[in-house]
């Protein structure tokens, strides 16, 4: 281990021993030599044999051993180091004393001994003493040395200045006899001297030494200004020694000289040309270092005389010609003049204008070689350029320009061109030969043959100029191609290029592909000219094929279609391009010869001024003759086989035209063929109106088709401002693909069937809408008609949308709906779109549709205002969510609304505000059986006679007592009824029977007259109808099949799961006519309101013979043959709608005649009985109830009724089905909970008891809530008080029996009332705490609610919707709490908690709920089981059910 160096060894004040070191670095030291020693140890004992090893693992573990033992024993001992520490302070101190006592006694002696023994002080000068300290001076000092070191005083300023001016004086009168020199006249002379300065040479400064005219110049100093502008850096060329020669010797030339300065300018000028000489070449040397390299050359050096260089050297040209080596330039001195500067002379010789622009000496001020070089190539340059000009300018148009720096010369190859496109030539500065260029054409060969030519033989330069005016237009159309969405090929891959007229055409050539189109080429051929270039056009069609021709390949390989077939190659004549309608692409104006002569002749006369030529805007590079036929082949293929594909489908255009506008191509069609569907004569007023089609291509922002149909004036004016004028547009957009145009040819006449079919019915619907009988103006709004859609306003605020338009596809009407406007609903119809699309595509008739979408507006808007939302858990099955309601259309006029789908409701809506309702359960053939999947609702008849509107119903003659409820009917015949009229029984057709009825909204054209429910007999007005004959017109329920009914000719009873309750076709779609909802259906006279089945003679007809031809028939007996002995009774005795007063019986009776009088009185007998409330039938709701809008509206419409005890916003019909819900649920819960039922003298009555109690539940009185009686069994009468039972009733009416209804909510109150009496009174006192709610005690922090049904943030304990309330046998029983805070902090929302409580009947104590198994403790649970584990009562056998609920609500903090 290397020896270990402290800093801390060796301190001074240490022990005489050594230093110190601290412990812990010792230690350390330590560490670092065991681990040193031990990685040594593993690396050498591999090495060695078994017993070495063992060897020296033993020393290495002695050695340690002893070193670590030291260590031990010195740590033991540094827990007394401090005491000898202090004692080896002590001793060190005790030393230096010591030492220092020593040392000072032997400097004494030594002093002693050896300094003072030879110590001796010399004899005082007392005089100089005495003068210096009273005189303050020394003079006895000796003068000699005065005279050495003292200086003499100097002359004066004044004296300075006149010895000066006298100089001067003496200097000008020398100068002034004196001959100088011409380059040294420019002096200056002052104080007492002369300075001479010639310019970039020197400057000498000399003066006189007295006025004695033989008295030489004495040189006082010379400055060299010669210097090196481009490596001197500013510093001198002459070293100072030679400095001092040359002043030496120019010195000795001012002695005993008749012309000293001559002498003197001779030698300085000598070395001064000497030195730039010197500059010069140490500049060409480094050139060829550094840049020039071979190309120049120092061919000559005379030091002091001359410098020859030669340049343009080219050794590529040297075995050619010697002509390269003559070029030299030579500086040397001038021979004849020693004064004048360096000359420049030149090999070969140049003019005295070329070298009066190089320059014939050498200036001085700026010494270059370079620059020297480079005026002289460039002065050669251009005398090369002008000759080469000369050759060059019988090849082009142009003029050729010499410009730019360096020289240029600019040959224009074509005309015009650009800059670019210009041939530009060059002298290269090193070589001396021509670069040709063209700055458009970088690395093109044509450039490269052509400067070969250019530096050598010019034989065959017109045709490799020609070559070049090629290849430049062939780029300009390729540049050209960039511009364009295309790409363009010098060559292409055809396989039949052998004796095809492509072979026949210029090489130079080039195939520019069709935008958008793959198979047309556009093929620029290039024709040579004298000094200009010809273009010619073709079009080629070409085929995508194989290797071998095979133009079909069902292979995947991309490659496999390589190839190209060449087609048909179309010559283009271009100035029918270019010079067609609308295409103005050049601005020139074409003059005869007799115009340009006189405008040449006026020119020359001065009778008119030439005006400035304008130069023809347009990018050289762009051609737009190309640009031009390129987009022209573009647009007119598509058309053209477009044009090809019309032509199949007999349809005649005019052809590929330009647009009137001159902006695009177009197509004309002018003739469409008939639609199918349609008579000829409606397609010949379509193409009466239709003024023309065109067919035009759009290209932004996508490539489309635009087919423009140009119309008149469209018969139904609209409040479209757009639609507004003569004419009418219809523009459709199609998607632009040529390889599937048989589509596009579809579409369009598939557009052209939906705008014939479409204005066939606004033509019918125009004459009826004008009209002011038919109202239908005020009906319906047109909102937009422009030939292929429809769009109409109606409703009373006219919000609500229907869109009509044709759909070739389907080949049918698409109806579509919507609102506009501030609409706060959606539109109430949306629900019927699919009936209504239908009823449209099969009667074809607006008027009927705009009548009906009119009269059930109001209905379908209140249907709409019902809640349809998902209700969780609302039956026994938690986990399927019920539908509250759901709407289910059956026709235009008539829907299903299930409840819960237990409960159904058939809804007819019928004109002057009037709407149907029965109970949709029963059959319509048999009112005493259901349809499967419902229930019949009881009470329903009595509750819908709550809503019925005497003024609107009160003209339809029906009875006013229900006392038929309670016995059936007797088996009377209908007929007998039916036929009481003034008039005699009509026999004839049902038309005729429809014209008796006078109906006032003619809904449908005229049609045939013996057709059921023809509409023909509408407007037939002043007809009187009979009141039989306006009993009958009126469909019954068993017309109800008539729109679209689930029931079937065939009788069929639908099951609520099959298709007969989803939106089923009309039966005028199954072969059988029915009566068109505006004639009987929306007829002034309502509707009948008896039995549930009809006469034979209207919509059911049977297979009897007819009194009338084509009447249609249905296979099997007619339903109201069938039905007629169970009929409920005719319809003006039996219908059980409303009460009436005993005076009004007579009324009824009224629409009998005259001569059936008694009758008459026997049937006032029969209705003059006491009227009464009786139990309700099971057929009675079977029996349609006539309701009014206002009344319908007010039955959907939530509200919040002020007579019930919840506040829950429900409609009062989904208040009745869920009371009837309820109701209905309630006998199987007394069952399954083990309740004692009992019997109810009152069918309406469910009554049960308990222990103690006994409950009656029943309906309200506004049917809209259940409520139930509490009463005390007799036995017990003295346990309950009055206030305790009213809790309970009140408890039911609003926490139980109110929305949403839920039965395990009533399961829950059943399990309370079953518990015991101790712990019902409890349960009693926590609904006393609910229905108090926040209005509590002061004391109390938290008020309560009991959960009846498991809430979902309790669904860890049973699935939520569970019953909330659960016994075990009468050991425990569960029930859940939510607690809610009374007084939240400010700005917070109210804490709530649900707790779930376990009571241990047996043992009377209570406890929270333990968690399930993963759940978390949350601080409400812990806070909660705190509390109920600190709960103490007294033990008692009252209940703690209560006192633990009022103790948790008052001491719970969270």
């Amino acid at each position: 281990m290397p020896p270990i160096i402290d800093s801390h060894m060796g301190m001074p004040g240490g022990a005489p021993g050594g230093g110190t070191i601290p412990l812990a670095t010792l230690i350390d030291y330590i560490v670092q030599r065991t681990y040193h020693e031990l990685t040594v140890l593993s690396e050498l004992l591999p090495r060695k044999t078994d017993m070495e090893r063992k060897v020296e693992i033993v020393q290495f573990a002695s050695r340690t051993r002893q070193l670590f033992i030291r260590l031990l024993a010195l740590v033991k001992w540094a827990s007394s180091a401090t005491k000898v520490d202090k004692c080896s302070e002590i001793c060190s101190f005790l030393e230096n004393q010591s030492m220092w006592f020593v040392e000072t006694a032997d400097m004494l002696a030594k002093m002693a001994r050896e300094t003072l023994v030879n110590a001796r002080l010399p004899t005082f000068s007392l005089p100089c003493a005495i003068d210096v300290l009273t005189l303050g001076t020394y003079p006895r000092l000796p003068s000699c040395i005065r005279d050495k070191i003292v200086p003499p005083d100097a002359i004066t300023s004044a004296e300075k200045r006149q010895t000066l001016q006298r100089l001067t004086q003496v200097i000008q009168y020398r100068l002034v006899a004196t001959d100088l020199p011409q380059q040294m006249r420019k002096l200056k002379v002052e104080n007492g001297r002369v300075k001479f300065h010639v310019e970039h040479e020197f400057e000498a400064t000399l003066t006189l030494m007295g006025d004695s005219p033989k008295i030489p110049w004495r040189l006082l100093d010379i400055s060299l200004l010669v210097e090196d502008p481009e490596t001197g850096d500013g510093k001198s060329l002459v070293h100072s020694l030679q400095i001092n020669y040359i002043h030496q010797l120019v010195q000795s030339r001012l002695m005993d000289n008749e012309r000293p300065l001559h002498d003197l300018y001779r030698v300085l000028h000598t070395f001064c040309l000497s030195l730039q000489l010197e500059v010069l070449h140490s500049q060409t040397q480094r050139l060829i270092k550094d840049r020039m390299g071979d190309s120049i050359c120092v061919e000559k050096y005379d030091i002091g005389k001359c410098l020859s260089v030669s340049y343009w050297r080219d050794p590529t040209r040297r075995e050619k010609s010697q002509e390269a080596l003559l070029f030299r330039l030579s500086v040397h001195v001038a021979e004849d003049d020693d004064g004048r500067p360096l000359q420049i002379s030149h090999f070969p010789s140049m003019s005295v204008e070329e070298s009066s622009r190089v320059g014939l000496a050498i200036k001085s001020n700026h010494l270059s070689m370079e620059r020297l070089l480079i005026q002289t190539i460039e002065v050669r340059g251009l005398v090369k350029l002008k000759d080469l000009a000369k050759d060059l300018q019988k090849f082009t148009e142009g003029a050729c320009e010499i410009r730019d720096l360096p020289n240029a010369l600019h040959v224009p190859l074509l005309e015009p061109s650009m800059e670019s496109e210009k041939l530009r030539v060059m002298v290269d500065c090193q070589r001396g030969n021509l670069l040709a260029s063209i700055p458009a054409a970088k690395d093109v060969q044509e450039v490269e043959d052509l400067e070969d030519a250019l530096n050598g033989d010019r034989k065959s330069l017109d045709r490799l100029i020609r070559n070049l005016r090629l290849r430049l237009c062939v780029m300009r159309c390729e540049k050209s191609a960039q511009y364009l969405p295309t790409t363009c090929q010098k060559h292409l891959s055809f396989i039949n290029l052998t004796n095809h007229p492509l072979e026949k055409i210029s090489k130079s050539r080039l195939y520019i592909r069709v935008p958008k189109q793959s198979t047309f080429y556009l093929v620029v051929e290039l024709l040579e000219g004298d000094t200009t270039v010809n273009y010619k056009y073709y079009l080629l069609d070409t085929t995508q094929c194989t290797v071998d021709g095979s133009e079909i390949d069902i292979s995947d390989d991309p490659c496999s279609k390589l190839y190209l077939k060449a087609g048909r190659l179309i010559p283009l004549d271009v100035y029918s391009f270019i010079h067609g309608p609308f295409t103005k692409i050049y601005d020139e104006q074409e003059q005869s010869n007799i115009e340009s002569k006189r405008r040449k002749r006026k020119i020359m006369l001065g009778e008119l001024r030439e005006p400035p030529v304008k130069k023809t805007k347009g990018h050289p590079y762009f051609s737009p003759e190309l640009a031009y036929i390129l987009a022209s082949c573009e647009e007119r293929i598509p058309l053209v086989n477009l044009g090809l594909e019309f032509e199949k489908n007999g349809v005649v255009h005019t052809g590929v035209q330009a647009d009137c506008e001159g902006t695009c191509f177009c197509l004309s069609l002018l003739s469409m063929p008939d639609v199918e569907g349609l008579g000829e004569g409606m397609c010949d007023m379509v193409k009466k109106v239709l003024l023309s089609i065109k067919v035009r291509i759009l290209s932004k922002p996508m490539r489309n088709w635009i087919v423009e149909f140009l119309f008149s004036k469209p018969p139904l004016e609209s409040s479209n401002r757009k639609e507004q004028g003569p004419v009418q547009r219809v523009h459709i957009m199609m998607e632009l693909n040529i390889d599937n145009l048989k589509k596009v040819v579809k579409d369009i006449l598939d557009e052209w069937a939906g705008i014939c079919h479409l204005y066939s019915i606004v033509h019918d619907f125009a004459e009826m809408y004008t009209d002011v009988r038919t109202e239908l103006g005020s009906t319906v709004d047109i909102y937009s008609y422009d030939y292929r859609k429809l769009s109409m306003l109606y409703g009373p605020n006219r919000t609500s949308l229907i869109n009509i338009q044709w759909k070739g596809d389907a080949k049918q009407f698409n109806v579509t709906l919507g609102t506009v406007g501030s609409s706060t609903t959606v539109n109430p119809h949306t629900i019927l779109l699919s009936q209504f699309q239908r009823e449209l595509n099969h009667t074809r008739s607006l008027a009927q549709i705009c009548q009906v979408l009119h009269e059930t507006w109001a209905p379908m808007s209140s249907i709409n205002k019902l809640s349809m939302s998902l209700v969780q858990a609302a039956a026994t099955n938690v986990k399927q969510p019920m539908q509250s309601f759901t709407v289910i259309p059956q026709s235009t006029t008539h829907v299903r609304i299930a409840f819960r789908n237990i409960s159904c409701i058939d809804v007819h809506f019928r004109s002057n505000k009037i709407v149907s309702v029965r109970d949709g359960a029963y059959s319509l053939f048999d009112n005493s059986k259901a349809v499967d999947g419902f229930s019949p609702t009881s009470m329903f008849k009595h509750f819908l006679n709550k809503y019925v509107d005497d003024a609107i119903t009160g003209r339809h003659t029906h009875r006013m007592s229900t006392t038929e409820d309670d016995n059936p009917p007797s088996p009377m015949d209908s007929i007998d009824i039916f036929s009481l009229s003034s008039q005699p029984p009509s026999t004839g057709s049902p038309a005729s029977r429809q014209r008796e009825t006078g109906l006032r909204f003619p809904m449908t054209p005229p049609s045939n007259p013996h057709t059921p429910a023809s509409p023909s007999a509408a407007r037939i007005s002043g007809v009187t109808p009979s009141p039989s004959t306006a009993l009958i017109g009126t469909p019954s329920p068993s017309t109800l099949l008539n729109v679209g009914s689930p029931g079937n000719p065939q009788l069929h009873v639908p099951s609520p799961g099959s298709s007969a309750f989803v939106p089923a076709p009309s039966p005028q779609s199954l072969g059988i006519h029915m009566q068109s909802p505006a004639s009987g259906f929306m007829g002034p006279q309502g509707l009948d309101v008896g039995s549930p089945f009809t006469s034979a003679s209207l919509a059911m007809p049977s297979p009897v013979q007819r009194n009338w031809p084509n009447s249609p028939s249905v296979s099997g007996p007619s339903p109201a043959s069938r039905h007629t002995a169970h009929s409920p009774g005719n319809p003006a005795l039996h219908s059980p709608q409303t009460q009436v007063k005993d005076g009004d019986h007579s009324k009824s009776t009224e629409f009998l005649p005259k001569h059936l009088g008694n009758f008459r009185d026997e049937i006032n007998s029969l209705l003059s009985h006491t009227t009464r409330m009786l139990p309700q039938r099971a057929w009675a709701a079977s029996i349609p109830t006539l309701l009014s809008h206002d009344a319908f509206d007010t039955l959907l419409t939530p509200n919040r009724s002020q007579s019930l005890p919840y506040t829950i916003s429900s409609s009062p019909l989904e208040r009745f089905l869920g009371s009837v819900y309820l109701r209905r649920n309630l006998p199987r819960l007394i069952q399954s909970e083990s309740l004692t039922p009992m019997r109810s003298t009152d069918p309406n009555i469910i009554s049960f008891k308990v222990e103690t109690l006994q409950f009656h539940v029943s309906f309200s009185n506004n049917l809209q809530s259940l409520h139930m009686n509490v009463q005390s069994v007799p036995e017990h009468r003295d346990q309950w008080s009055m206030e305790v039972l009213n809790i309970i009733q009140q408890y039911f009416d609003s926490k139980v029996a109110c929305p949403p209804y839920k039965v395990n909510a009533l399961r829950a109150f059943c399990r309370i009332l079953e518990t015991p009496i101790r712990i019902l009174k409890d349960c009693v006192q926590l609904m006393r705490l609910e229905l108090m709610g926040p209005n509590q005690s002061s004391g109390m922090k938290w008020s309560m609610q009991w959960c009846l049904t498991v809430p979902p943030q309790a669904a860890f304990v049973a699935p939520a919707g569970t019953a909330a309330v659960a016994k075990n046998k009468q050991i425990k029983m569960l029930l859940m709490i939510q607690f809610t805070r009374i007084q939240p902090p400010s700005g917070q929302e109210p804490q709530s908690i649900i707790v779930p409580l376990l009571y241990d009947i047996s043992a009377n104590t209570i406890q929270h709920m333990d968690p399930v198994r993963g759940q978390p403790q949350t601080p409400a649970y812990m806070a909660v089981s705190q509390l109920l584990q600190n709960f103490y009562h007294a033990q008692s056998a009252e209940c703690i059910l209560y006192p633990a609920v009022q103790h948790i609500m008052t001491n719970l903090n969270l």
